[in-house]
Order: structure tokens, then C-alpha cells, then sequence
């Protein structure tokens, strides 16, 4: 399994997440309060809020996040191809910011786009 985390202000819940129409999903399910799952066949997403994941930061990345009090959403994939369809989906979330978990934290469109 793969992942990237999902950085956002106040805003950024699984909620938000979850109120994102999924293309080509099979299903979806809350599996517990703070983990969310999108199934695409034999392919799936999970979708992991996790409010203490700002301790793992240390300030040099913390200083590139520019939220005053950040949310953190774990998306973990087992398709790298998925992933990039899922971020570059019309209606997915913006104006957040990709930790790719490889010293890149940088916004969505960057990201994408890169």
C-alpha cells in the first residue's frame, strides 16, 4: 500500500472527502468515525483523518504548510494510476496542500501537474 496525506484548514474532513461524487466507484463505506473506504473493483481507497498526525512534522515542514491549524487526511491507494485519476478528478478537493511522504509538500495543482 501507498500513501499521500491530505493537508487542508478547518474545512478538510472526511465529510468533505466523502461528499466527493467518486467516478467509477463501486462503493463506498465508513468503516469506523475517522477512516472512509471507496471501492473500485479490485482496486480501493482508504481515507484516514487523523488529528494527531501534526506531531510527526517537524517545524521545517510544518513552516511549509500554510495553515494555522491544519487537518490531515491519510489517502492510502494500492494503484498509483488510481490515485492520479482520483486528484485530477474535476471535483476533487483544491486548495489543499500533498505531503507525498518523499519531502515534497506542495498544493494539489502543483502536484498533479507535475
Amino acid at each position: 500500500m501507498d500513501w499521500i496525506i491530505l493537508i487542508g484548514d478547518e474545512r478538510l474532513t472526511l465529510e468533505s472527502v466523502k461528499n466527493i461524487e467518486h467516478y467509477g466507484s463501486v462503493c463506498t463505506s465508513e468503516i469506523e468515525d475517522d477512516r472512509f473506504s471507496v471501492e473500485y473493483g479490485k482496486v480501493h481507497v482508504f481515507y484516514d483523518y487523523d488529528e494527531n498526525l501534526i506531531s510527526v512534522y517537524e517545524e521545517v515542514d510544518l513552516s511549509r504548510i500554510p495553515y494555522s491549524n491544519p487537518r490531515f487526511i491519510m489517502m492510502i491507494f494500492n494503484s498509483v494510476d488510481l490515485m492520479w485519476k482520483i486528484l485530477r478528478q474535476d471535483n476533487f478537493l483544491r486548495n489543499i496542500y500533498i505531503d507525498d511522504d518523499h519531502g515534497k509538500i506542495i498544493p494539489i495543482e502543483d502536484f498533479i501537474n507535475d
